[in-house]
């Protein structure tokens, strides 16, 4: 009776346990199937589902006459997917290293790696091992012809710039992560960056791309082009002019800009030193402090260039006339009730009329001039006439970091303040900003807005999205005050005035020269300066613009601005007559008087293609 009664029992229980076995499964599947399901669901899915990128071609930058200065050229990826390689396909590691140039052993060692561990700690099948990166078309085909599908090659668009150095400051450049760092490559990154396109699509347990099920595809589109006002020939003219200073002055820098005083076109700006912007990685080639456009970021006491400001605001208010004269022998003047000491003059000239005072750059002559308006009009009124020159603010150009320069509060002028500023002493101002007070004299009167971009193209059709047309920030001084400063400023190249070297027979050049003493320790140094020439041609109807900065010229004597920047400045000068085949003087006021009875002068471009 035992026996059956034992048997009974092992029957029982190996049947609980089978029963609960089955109810263990039958629980699981419940919970897979109605519990986890979602998850489970979506999981799959997820795994199924692909999403790839298209990258789309970032836009082209082109100067005004259509030449490339940045492109998008296409080079490839070429990798391995392992878990892709046949047995036969290991046999041909050899074919694919001498293509890409690579040892054996790399290659044999992508097509064997070793699993990868996640942050989880989890071994991972590696799926992708790239071989060589940035590889041209002729290697993309030649790894395709080997026929070996676990070898692929994916698209991307590698940054270049034909021109190298050309317009470097102006162009700027984008980086090893394709991110834009500086220049119009920058500012406009909104327009050249395009669109990415993507699939979305699902694959098979292979991690094969399932076409039939393709659930969405957008193409990508490209970036516009670019186009700017930079004339390549005139900016090429700016930085061997450039150069060329450089061997023979050793100065600290140099800059140079050329524009169409009545549009604000920029044709060329050029600083000193300079960069290929296909090296800027390169610390020694490319140096940070070489990649500064230092015709914005940049500021430096202008000097007498600056006295353009306060001889046109007194002749504006008609408190002086070219024929005033004044005591530039005096070594003090009065000023509201108090005496003021008078600045240097590097020669005597005594008593002579505002045309001499400006001919021959007088500082006495010119800051009495100044005071004089100061005095009479108010200090915050001298302030806002400096300021409508355009100093004191950003220029607003589409280049990155810019300085608005520094101006003294009216509230804290002194004696000395107010016989500094009328000769361009106790003010900071950038290359751009003097630039552009010396076109308000070209132009009429009008402060006009500093401009790199003609217009924006599309790049299939070549049909313009965006004009970007001249524009006026206001008027500084009437058409007239401006026509007589332009007089003036005429007789300083000629014979007896600071600049006759700058001069050009048949297009009259005007323009003034600046040679600022540099604070060295706190005090003015007598052999720190920075030469400078700021003009324009022909006076009467001017067509260009130009400014040449020199900082710390070495050579003998003195590097004033009428013995090393007005020299270059007509060496630039000749060039743009050349390139632009600019009219003569004498030409240009018969084709104005023949085209416009009233005589006013009519706008010309220069930057159209």
């Amino acid at each position: 009776m035992t026996l059956p009664h034992a048997r009974r029992l092992r029957f029982r229980s190996l049947a609980w346990v089978v029963s609960a076995c089955f109810l263990v499964v039958v629980g699981r599947l419940v919970w897979l199937h109605w519990i986890d399901a979602p998850s489970l669901r979506a999981e799959a899915l997820q795994r199924r589902y692909v999403f790839q990128e298209k990258v789309c071609r970032r836009g082209e930058i082109r100067d005004s006459q259509d030449n490339l200065l940045a492109v998008s050229e296409d080079v490839w990826d070429i990798g391995v997917d392992p878990e892709s390689l046949h047995k036969d396909d290991h046999k041909r590691a050899v074919e694919v290293a001498a293509i890409l140039r690579l040892p054996l052993l790399t290659v044999k060692a992508a097509f064997n790696p070793a699993p990868r561990v996640d942050d989880e700690g989890v071994a991972r099948r590696v799926r992708w091992v790239v071989l060589a990166r940035e590889c041209d078309e002729a290697t993309m085909k030649k790894i395709q012809e080997l026929k070996l599908k676990a070898v692929r090659s994916e698209l991307k668009y590698r940054r270049n710039y034909p021109k190298g150095q050309l317009a470097a400051h102006v162009v700027g450049y984008v980086n090893k992560e394709m991110v834009p760092s500086v220049g119009i490559e920058k500012s406009l990154d909104g327009f050249l960056q395009g669109q990415k396109g993507w699939i979305e699509s699902e694959r098979d347990g292979r991690r094969r791309e399932i076409a039939s099920n393709r659930l969405r595809e957008v193409a990508p589109i490209d970036g516009s082009t670019v186009v700017l006002t930079i004339n390549s020939l005139v900016q090429n003219a700016c930085e061997v002019a450039l150069e060329k200073a450089a061997h023979q002055y050793t100065p600290k820098s140099g800059i140079i800009i050329v524009s169409e005083p009545k549009t604000g076109r920029i044709l060329g700006l050029a600083n000193w030193p300079t960069f290929d912007l296909n090296k800027f990685f390169d610390p020694k080639l490319a140096p940070m402090d070489s990649q500064r456009n230092r015709a914005v970021s940049d500021i430096y006491e202008p000097g007498s260039v600056f006295k353009i400001v306060s001889v046109s605001g007194a002749l504006e208010e008609r408190l002086i006339t070219p024929n005033s004269v004044y005591d530039c022998g005096l070594s003090a003047v009065p000023y509201k009730g108090r005496m003021v000491s008078m600045p240097a003059d590097s020669h005597a000239l005594g008593s002579v009329d505002v045309r001499q005072i400006v001919r021959e750059s007088s500082n006495r002559g010119t800051v009495q001039i100044g005071m004089i308006y100061a005095e009479r009009l108010g200090e915050e009124r001298f302030d806002k006439l400096i300021r409508s020159f355009g100093f004191g603010a950003n220029t607003g150009l589409l280049t990155g970091a810019e300085s608005g320069g520094m101006l003294i509060p009216p509230s804290k002028w002194d004696g000395l303040t107010v016989s500094r500023v009328p000769m361009g002493h106790s003010v900071s101002v950038t290359a751009m900003q003097m630039h552009y007070a010396m076109s308000v004299v070209a132009a009429e009167g009008q402060l006009m807005q500093p401009q790199l971009v003609l217009r924006i193209d599309d790049p299939k059709t070549k049909q313009v999205v965006l004009n970007y047309p001249p524009r006026s920030k206001g008027r500084a001084i009437t058409a007239d005050t401006a026509a007589s400063m332009a007089t003036l400023l005429r007789a300083v190249c000629a014979k007896g005035g600071t600049a006759p070297i700058a001069d050009i027979p048949d297009y009259e050049v005007a323009g003034k020269t600046g040679t600022t003493q540099k604070i060295i320790d706190g005090k003015y140094s007598t052999s720190h300066h920075v030469a400078s020439f700021s003009g324009f041609f022909p006076v009467n109807d001017p067509k260009l613009a130009i400014t040449v900065i020199i900082d710390e010229p070495h050579g003998e004597g003195v590097g004033y601005g009428g013995k090393v920047a007005a020299p270059i400045f007509r060496e630039v000068a000749l060039e743009c007559i050349k390139w632009l085949n600019l009219p003569k003087a004498n030409a240009g006021v018969v084709a104005t008087a023949a085209g416009n009875p009233n005589g006013t002068a009519s706008t010309a471009t220069l930057v159209g293609r």
